[in-house]
């Protein structure tokens, strides 16, 4: 009997973790992936697993304390099972919130009732493991045994269960795993008659179906290391046209965007202005460096101009799906870190381009800082331009006021352009050792930005960086 309780101990604290390492796949889309992001999710949890913790323990004293065990089983398969769905129903009627307060209450309804679920079992096993002899060497095996249990439940889900296949199904295979510790402890106990062992097998094949039940235009629909990833197709029967888009889990934000009937066109706005401004500002470059990879149209088009193109994209999936539904054919790409991939660099570049986002909107806070464009300053040539795609408004944007001092900081020529005049859009800083012209592109007009903070390595208070 103890073998099982220490499988279960086990099992129930691998479910909690890899519930945990879940949460910034559900929050991220929403609320953006920082610190203040995991700073909610860790405390929720814990506050969870802490009422859990007395509220199991007093049960264990119950006579019934079985029967109670068996019903906490069932109900946790449930509310994991359902997370996906709540999900969906609650969240966009939290975007209206403060991303502290939305993302607070969105790990609250995801997570603190499975979660005080499953930590309420754990002082019932431990009990059961103690009832024929209490030693300290069996107390140290069950606290190992719970222990070593939420090391496999972060590491397996992390980097094996995440990567492999998409949010929803990780929740069922979650879920399957609770239920094989449920069928391990009761499948000989009267309490778990085998008619009641049917039930949870329903609730074990409910997130698959939730995961399948993608609305038609979705074609494919993975969860990475990093990001949330959707690719969907829409008809635009004005252009004849039909188009394919990449999404980090978010449709009002969109990564990429390709013309099926023509691949090779630069469809957005903001790939034009890119494509046009390195024109403007260094036609003659051979050497480009770029962050972030996307669907690749950008980087194809340095390609086939002939350019010695370099790109550091964080996400093998992300390149994958660019092979495989938006048609680049390059070898330009290095998978890892755009920082450390630049740090390794040894040619130096006419053009370097950022173009990396953690989420949606959000600039991974390592590559908007002084020493990091220090770095980029080392690695471009005399002539060199930096080159840095920003979501944010002209005024009042406290991230886009301290990017543009922060570059400033280090390059003593700095030129920002956008589409217009208010409301959040793309905006494109350019910076370089050397003076920078006039602009002749006539759709992108120069703003004036306000000066902000500089932002550090070791020092920022801009919330939406950490």
């Amino acid at each position: 009997m103890r073998k099982v309780i220490y499988l279960n101990l086990v099992i129930v604290s691998f479910i909690i973790m890899g519930l945990e390492m879940t949460a910034t796949r559900f929050i991220a889309p929403t609320f953006g992936n920082t610190v203040y992001t995991w700073g909610i999710i860790i405390t929720v949890f814990l506050i969870g697993s802490s009422i859990g913790y007395v509220l199991g323990g007093w049960i264990a004293d119950q006579n019934e304390y079985l029967k109670i065990l068996l019903v906490l089983y069932l109900v946790s398969m449930f509310f994991i099972s359902f997370i996906p769905v709540v999900k969906d129903m609650f969240f966009p009627l939290l975007n209206s919130f403060s991303s502290e307060f939305g993302t607070s209450l969105g790990v609250i309804l995801l997570y603190f009732i499975p979660n005080l679920l499953l930590s309420s079992i754990i002082p019932i096993l431990m009990k059961v493991g103690l009832e024929n002899e209490i030693s300290g060497t069996i107390i140290g095996k069950l606290h190992s045994s719970s222990a070593i249990g939420s090391v496999l439940g972060t590491v397996v889900t992390t980097f094996w269960i995440i990567p492999y296949t998409n949010i929803n199904s990780v929740i069922s295979i979650l879920v399957f795993i609770l239920f094989i510790g449920f069928l391990a402890y009761f499948h000989k106990n009267k309490v778990g008659h085998r008619t009641m062992l049917l039930l949870p097998i329903l609730i074990v094949i409910f997130p698959f179906y939730s995961a399948n039940n993608i609305k038609p235009n979705v074609i494919y629909h993975s969860t990475s290391l990093y990001h949330d990833i959707y690719v969907y197709e829409l008809n635009d029967e004005k252009n004849d046209s039909r188009y394919r888009y990449l999404t980090f889990g978010n449709k009002d934000t969109i990564q990429g965007k390709m013309n099926v009937n023509n691949p090779d066109q630069l469809v957005l706005n903001y790939s034009q202005d890119i494509w046009d401004l390195s024109n403007e500002y260094k036609d003659n470059s051979k050497n480009v460096f770029i962050v972030g990879h996307g669907i690749g149209s950008i980087v194809k088009k340095f390609e086939t101009e002939g350019k010695k193109v370099k790109v550091a994209e964080i996400d093998k999936t992300v390149l994958e799906v660019s092979r495989e539904y938006f048609q680049y054919n390059g070898n330009s790409v290095i998978i890892g870190d755009g920082r450390k991939i630049l740090n390794d660099e040894k040619m130096k570049s006419d053009i370097i381009f950022l173009d990396a986002y953690n989420n949606t909107t959000q600039i991974p806070f390592h590559l908007v800082t002084k020493e990091f464009f220090k770095l980029t300053e080392s690695k471009l040539k005399q002539d060199g331009v930096l080159l840095v795609n920003a979501i944010g408004k002209p005024k009042g944007d406290e991230f886009i006021n301290s990017l543009y001092s922060t570059l400033g900081s280090v390059y003593p020529y700095v030129k920002i352009f956008g589409r217009l005049e208010q409301g959040q859009q793309n905006l494109y800083f350019l910076a370089s050792n050397t003076p920078l012209k006039e602009s002749e592109i006539e759709r992108l007009r120069e703003l004036r930005i306000a000066k902000g903070e500089v932002i550090l390595d070791t020092d920022t208070k801009l919330k939406e960086l950490n």
